[in-house]
């Protein structure tokens, strides 16, 4: 019964649910009909209006008026509309899915409100056909008399021709939604150079003569082929068919543009501005003769750029980033330009095609190029060349270096700072397909010496700002991982290697073993990656690298390095060994590498750090994160030695210390005593493990400061995480078994603005989490096997807004939650919710509106139903979006094992 008894709970609420799409359905057969009638009804006074009109230019006396002109073109363009909707419509009742079917039923409602829509505009029509007169006399014709010419029709758009524009259906409509919206007046497209940004504006373009719309003309310029003003005021002016004659007599600019401005003034219109340059100002607009648009004009000015910040300067109400095409659709484009019957010519040369189509990610420009070079190609010899080129050296590919490139360049050359340039070509020694940490980018430009100024973190963040922003690099919101495009990363390499003139100067090689030919080149090699080669040997012999300033071997199976390895490598700046995990010790000579300004260690086997690292004394980043073997750091003999360093980084793994490792008071203060002495430093991450060292920590001005990420682990004695001041800079918060820890209170609260992660685990003791209320960018919260748990936020804290940002929501083992927050408009930014073992939590803290923001909601089919709902719409809405799930993941599986490990330990010695 225990098992029925659920099921037979929901068995109501599917019932309702299917009432409602029965409903649904029902409505949308009675709104086709209504739809049905009034077409009818405006079709026949179509044919009444047209009957009225050839009456009255049968005697050529006279011709049809503008407005009865427009009237019948936008009736020819509504009937097409309202036959292809009723279709559509008529195929959804058809199929009467009468189930639980959420697809079904969204897809109902969708059309219904398209009917209903399209109604209003049919009855609107037919209101607007009233015209007492539908014809008027022709003008006098000129003596001598000559034969009248015809009625000419006013051609408001016109038309481009449109072939291979594959994908970009799916993109009009979302832009076409905007034009629609009486509250949107200036529309930004922005994406990186042969993204199809000027192709998807030509067919948005030639939407205008085919959809039913209100505007009176439609202008297209060029914008980087019109950057003087008499170019954009000419262009303008012939659209607007202002003669010669007045033109001519506009003496100046200004009178340009007074004479377009008085024109466009009374009429709704539609511009539409291609490529974009950075130098175009939305002040230009008006200085041009544009009027701006608003609500009481209605007019629209829709324009392409690769600059997301350039959408800033016009206005844009609306910015909308034009992606590159998904896999499949890639391959159907690059497929059409090859031509089917060349693919089928070798039956291995549709696997090759997948493989060329998938090395343009998605980039329509390069998939045309490199399709229209393939076309002709029918050798299977030729097409491994060509995957060999495209994923070696795509610039010698033919069509890439001059057609592919130079749009994306545009946005290199764009960059005013040089830093910037730098920084940028800097990201190419990143492999491709390769997810970047920004503080790991940060820390290496650092290292390289790109960054100057007293912030250089802060000049870091900015500059990653830039090139988002110039869609130079991808990334989300968090600003905690960034990624290059498959065809940037190339031209930047391109660039890196000086156009090819010197191939060697950048050399990035990703798994394989590397070949003696490969490790020859290093002699002319600036910056050299290796990431995850599986040959153990990677370095046979030491290197002659005169020129080497940043060397990263990552993700290898190298166990050591060969004597001398480091001997010839003087001007080295940047070194990068993490993730080998076989690595257990450093040969000597490095401290030999005295201008050495970024080192990372981490995730590797090393115990001790040699004592040759004291002369590293330009040393900026020594980073050590998950060095699980090296259990002391020299607080004297190495690192107070290291005074020009800024960022020092050494995080724990949970798992590590479950056996109790004894980490010493007095060593633990010493080492926080030497940081203190850093002038430079601006990036702290460290592990602390004793009481006394967290109250050193908030005491102290400079760690505070400086302190990005903090760990607390079994940190014995400590009951009260209480300071006057907060962690300005924290952004990543983590405490696991601090057994004694009952509450988290800060004096400052509104110092919380940085934080973005914060995960919890086994505190028995913790009662709540009331202080991350003050977190308004906390994007991911962890909770997990705190016993006294009862509120995540209590109700004496509750404002407003509690989770403002909040991205991920993670609840595990939490036997007294009863609530998350009583707030109901808890969450105001989209959130994925994961629950498990927490039985007696039994709301979520929706409403009818906060409800939207809820993405995916995870936990076990037995707790989901015993939960209380405020309404039956929460209920629904929410019913849509959960996934049943019986197991923990991620962090939580990490610290239960740790948990559990710790707890089988004690057993054991017990």
């Amino acid at each position: 019964m225990d098992f029925v008894s659920p099921v037979l709970n929901i068995i109501p609420g599917l019932w309702d649910f299917g009432v409602k799409h029965v409903a649904n359905v029902k409505h949308l057969g009675k709104r086709l009909e209504e739809l049905r009638t009034a077409m009818d009804d405006l079709s026949d006074h179509r044919d009444d209006v047209k009957e009225r009109v050839e009456m009255g230019v049968r005697s050529q006396q006279e011709m049809v008026t503008k407005r009865v002109e427009r009237w019948l073109y936008k009736v020819e363009t509504i009937e097409q509309q309202v036959i292809a909707l009723i279709q559509e419509g008529n195929l959804q009742v058809e199929r009467k899915c009468l189930g639980c079917c959420p697809r079904n039923l969204q897809t109902a409602y969708k059309i219904g409100k398209k009917v209903l829509k399209k109604t209003a505009e049919v009855k609107k029509l037919l209101e607007n056909g009233g015209f007492a007169a539908v014809t008027e006399r022709l003008p006098p014709l000129p003596s001598p008399p000559s034969p009248p010419t015809p009625p000419r029709r006013p051609q408001m758009v016109v038309q481009f021709p449109m072939e291979n524009t594959v994908g970009l259906d799916s993109k009009v409509e979302p832009v076409w939604e905007k034009i629609e919206d009486g509250n949107v007046g200036i529309i930004g497209l922005y994406g990186i150079g042969g993204v199809g940004k000027t192709t998807l504006l030509k067919k948005i373009n030639n939407e205008f003569s085919i959809r039913n719309h209100e505007f009176d003309s439609v202008i297209w310029v060029t914008q980087s082929k019109a950057t003087k003003v008499e170019q954009f005021q000419d262009i303008v002016r012939r659209k607007l068919e202002i003669s010669d004659d007045i033109w001519q007599k506009c003496s100046n600019e200004n009178d340009r543009a007074c004479e377009i401005f008085r024109l466009l003034s009374g009429t709704r219109f539609v511009l539409l501005l291609d490529d974009v340059q950075k130098s175009f100002f939305r002040s230009q607009l008006s200085s041009l003769g544009i009027p701006l648009p608003n609500k009481e004009n209605g007019s629209k000015i829709i324009f392409t750029t690769r600059s997301e910040e350039l959408c800033g300067y016009i206005g844009a109400q609306e910015r909308i980033k034009v992606e590159c095409l998904p896999p499949e659709q890639a391959l159907s484009l690059f497929s059409m330009t090859v031509g089917e019957h060349n693919l089928k010519y070798n039956p291995e040369i549709p696997k090759l095609a997948e493989i060329v189509a998938a090395r343009c990610s998605g980039l329509p420009l390069a998939l045309l190029t490199v399709g229209s070079v393939m076309a002709s190609r029918k050798s299977y010899h030729d097409w491994i060349c060509a995957v060999e080129m495209l994923q070696s050296y795509p610039s010698e590919f033919s069509g890439m270096g001059d057609q592919v490139f130079p749009p994306i360049k545009f946005s290199y050359d764009s960059l005013t700072s040089p830093i910037a340039r730098k920084c940028f070509l800097y990201c190419s020694i990143f492999p491709e397909n390769c997810t970047i940490s920004v503080d790991e980018l940060i820390d290496l430009w650092i290292g390289e010496g790109l960054l100057d100024g007293t912030s250089p973190r802060e000049q870091g963040e900015f500059i990653i700002s830039t090139l988002k922003l110039s869609c130079l690099l991808e990334g989300d919101e968090s600003m905690e991982f960034v990624w290059m495009h498959d065809m940037i990363r190339d031209m930047a390499l391109w660039l890196a290697r000086d156009e090819e003139k010197n191939k060697n100067k950048v050399l990035v090689a990703r798994s394989g073993r590397l070949t003696d030919q490969e490790f020859n080149k290093w002699i002319d090699s600036s910056w050299v990656s290796l990431w995850g080669c599986s040959d153990r040997e990677i370095i046979h012999y030491p290197p002659t690298c005169p020129n080497l300033s940043t060397l990263l071997i990552r993700d290898t199976l190298v166990k050591a390095f060969p004597g001398g390895f480091f001997e010839f490598m003087t001007g080295l700046t940047a070194l990068d060994l993490s993730g080998n995990q076989g690595l257990v010790e450093l040969p000597p000579e490095i401290g030999r590498l005295r201008i050495l300004q970024y080192l990372n260690l981490s995730l590797t086997s090393i115990t001790k750090l040699p004592t040759g690292l004291s002369n590293l004394r330009n040393l900026r980043c020594l980073l050590l994160d998950y060095t699980m073997h090296l259990k002391e750091i020299p607080p004297k003999e190495v690192m107070s030695c290291l005074s020009l360093l800024q960022v020092y980084s050494k995080m724990n793994g949970v798992m590590e210390y479950f056996d109790e490792v004894k980490v010493s008071v007095d060593d633990e203060l010493a080492f926080l005593e030497v940081l203190e002495g850093f002038s430079h430093m601006n990036k702290i991450c460290i592990t602390i493990f004793c009481h006394p060292s967290v109250e050193k920590i908030f005491s102290s001005y400079t760690k505070r400061t400086c302190i990005r990420k903090l760990k607390l682990i079994d940190c014995r004695g400590l009951t009260s995480l209480c300071a006057i001041h907060a962690l300005p800079n924290l952004g990543k918060l983590e405490i696991f078994r601090c057994c004694s820890l009952r509450e988290i209170r800060f004096s400052d609260w509104e110092e919380f603005h940085n934080l973005r992660q914060v995960h919890v685990g086994v505190c028995p003791l913790l009662r709540n989490l009331d202080y991350l209320a003050y977190a308004r960018n906390l994007e991911i919260l962890t909770v997990l096997d705190c016993q006294s748990m009862k509120q995540v936020i209590s109700e004496e804290i509750v404002r407003d807004e509690v989770f403002p940002k909040l991205k991920t929501l993670s609840l595990t083992c939490l036997p007294s939650l009863r609530t998350i927050c009583r707030l109901r408009k808890c969450f105001s930014s989209p959130i994925e919710i994961e629950v498990s073992r927490c039985p007696r939590l039994r709301q979520l803290p929706f409403d009818d509106e906060s409800v939207d923001f809820l993405k995916k909601i995870r936990g076990e089919l037995k707790w989901w139903a015993a939960l209380d709902w405020d309404s039956d719409s929460v209920k629904e809405a929410c019913s849509f979006k959960f996934k049943p799930t019986s197991a923990p993941s991620g962090k939580a599986k990490e610290m239960t094992a740790s948990t559990s490990k710790k707890k089988t330990a004690k057993a054991s010695k017990s």
